[in-house]
């Protein structure tokens, strides 16, 4: 027979062998509280009557109580310490003889202490049995038999005695006293069915929390999968687009006709939008990874999405698409850069999945300030709406067209979004169009708080000899990677030592500890020693203030703070080569400052 408690079904044995185990985990507990009650009761019963048959019977019975209490003290210490050394069965029988020792101390006191000939004085001894009966209800009641058992054996002595009497009031006692044994083990019956059922509930709470805890556990293991699924395939596909980047760019320098300017532009071009799809990738990695600080500060909303805007104008206007954005005059407090990757996401996805039309960016200013991206393309049914913001997930896209992308940015807009404390929402119709809306703070703000935000960073020209005479210490396994960027490296003035490992890097250093300007390198590199094991150890024995920059395609969260928290700059492959010029230019200037 199984008992069905909703998805959960437990059988009576699975019911019976946990109830067993509780019941006698409950019982023990009991213990001291019996030992208590008991040596009480023993003692007023022995100050306050008297044997007939001589006081020494008396003080021998109480001993006896006193031993008794001992022993189940012994034992409870026993059952906490070393219960896993013997049996269930064990215990329970041990609890057993207890519980019969008890109540045939009682039972003999309904003899020693029963006095036929002053009825009025047996009224003490009547009510202390009847107040250990009443007792084991709420302490015995969840085993049964134990309980039947305490109530006869305790009992039933005094009950003869009562009956054996020619006097009619013992005689009515006695029967009274049979009417509650009856009623005394009903009451204990309830309780025992009642217990029954709660352990079934109890063992069924269990079991819905054993079954919620794998169900956690398979959805943590499966969201770890996915995380190292995106750094291991972000790695393996950095590497050749890596690659591409750089070749272009030295590429552009070589060619002079206008026809291969234009080829090495569609290359660039294609290069990017790779670039783009695995940029959302790491920036996944690097949410999950809290490698992502939010730098909150006040600044003036409108320089931002103006240049936002402008940014994506030429993609709008290559759809026929009109991209609008009004003026504002307020200001918000947020971090600018990574409230520039929301609002670029979500015009980017705008402009992506709206074919007539326009693409709007409004600012309804109140107490908070709230950006809003709309537009008239197809909408979203309201029961997908929460679906979009899920990693992969594109509703118009069953092709899967790679100019829609991959379904990464609103997902990462939802991250950066709950990093930053904004309510990012969506309010669309099928068929009307779409409105995303930010809301953050505002802030005051005027002219001399400081300069308007701008997206990007500065970047230094992409002339020949701009490091020139710079020694870099080139550390790359991938033998592309390592020719296109040693070839860059060299167009831009640097005298370039490109090595295959973390030992040949090494080497070069020890031997000539005054030769490197800056060391470039990989993370992951053949043999024992990392990237990030080779800059410590350069670090920690030759050249302690030697700028390192790190340029992977790992885009494993742990591996992402891990790099952070030594304070190594990390850029992510495929890097473009005005962001490692910036890169580079930077480290020297805090190395020669």
């Amino acid at each position: 027979m199984t008992v069905a408690t909703d998805d959960i079904e437990l059988s009576d044995d699975e019911i019976n062998a946990f109830r067993r185990r509780r019941a006698t985990d409950d019982l023990y507990d009991r213990i001291s509280t019996i030992t208590i009650g008991t040596l009480i009761l023993t003692t007023v019963l022995i100050v306050n009557q008297s044997p007939p048959a001589g006081a020494v019977y008396g003080y021998l019975w109480y001993a006896a109580c006193i031993g008794l209490e001992v022993f189940g003290t012994g034992l409870l210490w026993c059952y906490r310490n070393y219960y896993e050394r013997r049996s269930l069965t064990f215990w329970r029988g041990m609890y057993m003889a207890g519980v019969i020792v008890l109540a045939t101390l009682w039972g003999s006191a309904g003899v020693l202490f029963f006095n036929v000939s002053e009825f009025a004085e047996q009224t003490l001894l009547f009510v202390l049995i009847i107040g250990v009966t009443v007792s084991s209800v709420s302490t015995n009641a969840i085993w049964l038999l134990t309980h039947a058992i305490y109530l006869v054996v305790s009992t039933m002595p005094m009950i003869v005695m009562c009956l054996i009497q020619p006097d009619p009031q013992y005689k009515g006692m006695g029967l009274a006293f049979l009417a509650y044994i009856g009623v005394a083990y009903s009451v204990a019956r309830s309780g025992s069915i009642t217990y029954k059922d709660m352990m079934a509930l109890t063992l069924k709470n269990i079991r819905l929390a054993e079954t919620l805890r794998e169900q956690y556990e398979i959805t943590d293991a499966a969201s770890r999968a996915k995380t190292q699924f995106l750094a291991s395939a972000s790695h393996d596909l950095r590497q050749p687009v890596h690659s591409l980047s750089l070749l272009s760019e030295g590429l552009r320098q070589e060619v002079s006709t206008e026809r291969g300017q234009q080829l090495v532009s569609h290359i660039r071009s294609a290069v990017t939008s790779i670039d783009d799809l695995l940029g959302k990738l790491l920036d996944i990695s690097r949410l999950d990874a809290g490698d992502v600080r939010a730098e909150p500060s006040d600044f003036r909303l409108d320089p931002l999405i103006q240049s936002l805007v402008i940014e994506a104008r030429p993609v709008a206007e290559a759809k026929g698409l009109e991209l609008v954005a009004m003026p504002c005059q307020c200001a918000v407090h947020s971090d600018p850069v990574l409230l520039g990757n929301i609002l670029r996401n979500l015009i980017t996805n705008a402009i992506k999945y709206t074919e007539t039309g326009q693409v709007r960016v409004d600012v309804v200013a109140g107490d908070n300030v709230s950006v809003q991206v709309s537009d008239t393309g197809m909408g979203i049914p309201a029961d997908q709406q929460d679906q979009i913001f899920q990693e992969f997930v594109q509703l118009n896209n069953p092709e899967r067209d790679r100019q829609k992308g991959l379904g990464l940015g609103l997902s990462v807009c939802r991250r950066l979004a709950g990093l930053l404390g904004h309510e990012l929402e969506v309010d669309s119709e099928p068929g009307k169009g779409s409105v995303f809306s930010v809301t953050l703070a505002g802030a005051e703000w005027t002219e001399e708080d400081g300069a308007v935000v701008s997206l990007t960073e500065g970047v230094i020209p992409a002339s020949a000899g701009v490091f020139s005479g710079v020694n870099v210490l080139f550390v790359e396994d991938d033998a592309m990677v390592r020719e296109s960027t040693a070839q860059l490296l060299a167009g831009w003035g640097c005298h370039v030592r490109a090595c295959v490992d973390a030992v040949e890097g090494w080497a070069i250093v020890e031997a000539e500890p005054d030769w490197a300007d800056i060391l470039i390198s990989d993370y992951r590199l053949p043999g024992s020693m990392t990237g990030q094991e080779l800059v410590s150890r350069i670090k920690s024995e030759l050249l302690p203030d030697l700028p390192v920059l790190m340029i992977t395609g790992d885009t494993a969260p742990e591996r992402i703070k891990a790099l952070a928290e030594e304070g190594i700059t990390v850029l992510h492959k495929p890097v473009r080569p005005g962001f490692m010029r910036n890169a580079i230019r930077q480290l020297l200037a805090v190395q020669r400052a």
